[in-house]
């Protein structure tokens, strides 16, 4: 193993190269091209899977290290900088620093395969994953989504429905409003229930996921003068996995108002949990640190959708993911790297000294 101080520069190096690199969704075209050119001048068997994705490593390889090349719209955060022992800049902890990582592990040596694809920060359905696992299905005894988890374990993940609600009334001059009807009046009223639904908690396979309801939007109104005749509220269920897709969608619709009509635009479903497999009891041995569930919609369901196990860790730290002064820290650059670099270098299932 490198020496922590070179490593840590090497680390800080690559991630700081890769925040430069502009990736914003839908424009991930030059990153994708720069990681292919890196790996094939360090050796490294490097295929292009089309759209965005590129598969690198052994094909013997049992696990599968995946990342995305995308970020959200930059925020005054680009160029980076390396600063008091950080990396900063768009990007740096969701998730180009877990991409430095998996980056430096197979121009090591490690025999990882790593799977660098794009869009995941737009909805699930504009992924480039998804597509990529129906044409060209992959395998492996574990796949790690490097997710920012501050070098936690965090299993499965929630559903993730987005939804409308319309409310409909009728128009008139906000002079006269007895001669209207407001959807606006209607939307208040209707949602007001919303904001009083308390949080489900509900524990799978030992670990406690909380499933939540939020109002993102409410748009109404064509003009100042005039009152509303349609609202539309924009509501965001995030439901664990001990619920289906469509056991989610059902419950939602008992929750809609009198009057009011649901519109289920997308609908990702949850990550199976995996916590007690083999191959992740073997990375909680290499340091991973304690087991969580993830509170959120990961990649992770595409591949357990695909009945592959698959568990969140990385360097990044969830609370600074899309941030404007994202940064990731270079001592967990460092602590990721080796406990990756651990986790492979015993076979799988073999107990812990």
């Amino acid at each position: 193993m490198r020496p922590v101080a070179a490593l840590g520069e090497r680390l800080a190096a690559r991630t700081l190269e890769l925040v430069d690199i502009p990736s914003e969704s839908r424009d991930e075209e030059r990153l994708a091209a720069h990681v292919t050119e890196v790996l094939r001048a360090g050796g490294v068997v490097v295929r292009d899977l089309g759209d965005t994705c590129v598969l690198a490593g052994p094909a013997e390889a049992p696990v599968l290290l995946a990342g995305h090349l995308d970020t959200v719209p930059a925020q005054g955060n680009r160029p980076g900088r390396i600063e008091g022992g950080r990396v900063h800049g768009l990007g740096a902890s969701d998730m180009k620093g877990a991409l430095a990582v998996m980056l430096e592990l197979v121009l090591a040596g490690a025999p990882y395969r790593c799977l660098f694809f794009g869009r995941e920060e737009l909805p699930s359905s504009d992924s480039a994953l998804a597509p990529l696992l129906e044409r060209d299905p992959l395998e492996a005894e574990l796949v790690v989504m490097m997710e920012p988890t501050a070098c936690e374990l965090h299993a499965g993940c929630l559903g993730n429905i987005g939804a409308t609600w319309a409310f409909l009334g009728r128009s008139g001059h906000s002079a006269r409003p007895w001669l209207a009807d407001s959807a606006l009046e209607h939307a208040v009223h209707g949602l007001g229930q919303l904001f009083e639904l308390e949080p489900r908690a509900t524990v799978v396979g030992g670990l406690e996921f909380r499933e939540v309801l939020s109002v993102t939007r409410l748009q109404a109104g064509i003009a100042d003068n005039v009152i509303p005749g349609e609202a539309i509220a924009t509501v965001n269920l995030r439901y664990p996995p001990d619920r289906t897709p469509a056991e989610a969608e059902t419950f939602l619709a008992t929750l809609v108002p009198d009057g009011a009509t649901l519109e289920v635009v997308s609908n990702a479903a949850p990550g199976r949990v995996v916590a007690d497999s083999p191959a992740v009891r073997a990375l909680q041995a290499a340091g991973a640190r304690a087991m969580q569930p993830k509170q959120a919609w990961t990649n992770v369901a595409d591949f357990t959708e695909r009945n592959l196990d698959a568990i969140n860790f990385g360097p990044g730290h969830t609370a600074l993911a899309h941030h404007p002064d994202e940064h990731v820290s270079i001592a967990s650059l460092v602590r990721a790297y080796e406990v990756l670099t651990r986790f492979i270098a015993r076979p799988i299932g073999e107990d812990a000294a």
